[in-house]
């Protein structure tokens, strides 16, 4: 009796509440603009974050340093100046080869703007003075372009660049306290690259536990700043203890940014188990990054989780396809007519990471699951112009008994 009363306390005790400004939603490919539900939250977590993905391009991990930098320090700091990427890092690997490079398209050529951070197959984020009006609800460019990895101003062989579709802000932002933007791309890129983690911390000093890196793409040369010269094409880093924080911003004392930064993530690092975005830059004095509480969390989360519902878009409606057993503990059958000429086969896990391939599909394949986790995949396959969509139930053998 004792547990049961004390699990209704707690379960009457949570506070569910919604964001406190809704999401709008601007398309660049059809000039649609929509606005986003508000999204509830329990509002008794104090903690939590996106799982990240480190990409199908290889497994390689850059091993980041997590111990506070006593050289090449802006004075007063334990925070690293800018040094280019290339000369300590291969920027081929993970988490480096998540950063992109932002920019625009004015007056038919291509011009440096920002920088961002990829947090799932085609999200990037960036800050939202990057792209809409200062404080306004209205865009500055109607096209966008990115590329990762970017580097002495070659684009990477290794990853594809993609055109920007939409482009989500805060409804009557600001850049005081929501100046966030969440890009969706054309391409899902980002099954390539992987992509970092975002999270919030609603205590300051767990917050400020741990050792945090920027990855950017510095564009203009300022020597009362800074010595180096800079003009947008080439990855630079730095990295080391944050030590200020604020209700919706946090950074480093005696340190600066540079013009062509803003946008790019403040992320703690723990090798290999975490690569968490808690914020972006805003502002250049003491690298003021917005910081991602619970609401501005959980808006911009769930516009990433929805990344898989919206692949229904273009489902072909085939009676004929038939997919069995489901659920299955071990193998799946997917049987359909040849004239349909599918040509590639992809299961994704609910957070968007791919964890399994076929290509030159015949019209009777069976998949082997029983490596995968129990639980809920999407199943896509595609054609030269559309693709069919399916849930599939995957269960441990003990479940089918």
């Amino acid at each position: 009796m004792t547990k049961t009363l004390l699990f209704i306390f707690l379960v009457f005790n949570i506070e569910v509440v919604g964001q406190n400004q809704r999401i709008i939603s601007y398309n660049l490919f059809d000039r649609t603009v929509d606005t986003l539900d508000l999204v509830d939250f329990d509002s008794t977590i104090v903690s939590e974050m996106t799982e990240y993905y480190i990409g199908n391009f290889n497994n390689d991990i850059n091993l980041l340093s997590e111990k506070a930098p006593v050289d090449n320090v802006f004075p007063g700091s334990n925070f690293t100046r800018k040094r280019q990427a290339s000369l300590d890092f291969d920027i081929n690997n993970y988490p480096i080869r998540t950063t992109v490079k932002l920019f625009k398209l004015e007056n038919d050529s291509i011009k440096s703007k920002c920088s961002g951070s990829l947090i799932s197959r085609k999200h990037v984020l960036t800050a939202c003075h990057c792209v809409a009006k200062i404080d306004k609800d209205s865009l500055l460019y109607d096209s966008l372009f990115i590329c990762p990895a970017l580097d002495n101003g070659r684009t990477n062989n290794n990853f594809e660049c993609s055109w920007v579709k939409k482009i989500f802000i805060f409804e009557n932002w600001n850049i005081s306290n929501s100046d966030f933007s969440v890009l969706e791309l054309e391409k899902p890129i980002g099954d390539d690259t992987g992509w970092i983690s975002i999270g919030f911390e609603s205590d300051n000093a767990s917050l400020l536990d741990g050792i945090f890196y920027k990855f950017s793409y510095p564009a203009t040369t300022i020597l009362t700043l800074d010595s180096n010269s800079y003009n947008g094409d080439t990855l630079y880093y730095g990295y080391g203890i944050a030590d200020v924080v604020m209700n919706n911003s946090f950074g480093v004392k005696y340190t600066n940014g540079i013009p062509g930064e803003s946008g790019s993530s403040l992320i703690k690092i723990k090798n290999y188990k975490t690569y968490t975005s808690y914020g972006v830059l805003s502002w250049s004095n003491n690298l003021n990054h917005s910081r991602l509480t619970n609401w501005k969390y959980y808006a911009l989360k769930s516009i990433i989780s929805n990344d898989l519902a919206e692949l229904n878009d273009n489902i072909i409606d085939i009676p004929e396809i038939s997919i069995f057993p489901i659920p299955t503990s071990d193998y799946l059958n997917v049987i359909y007519l040849a004239e349909y000429k599918f040509n590639k086969l992809i299961l994704f896990d609910l957070n968007g990471r791919k964890v399994l391939e076929k290509t030159n599909l015949t019209n009777e394949i069976q998949l082997n699951l029983s490596f995968l986790q129990s639980g809920t995949y999407i199943m896509i396959i595609y054609s030269d112009k559309r693709h069919f969509v399916n849930k599939i139930v995957k269960t441990t053998a003990n479940n089918d008994y």
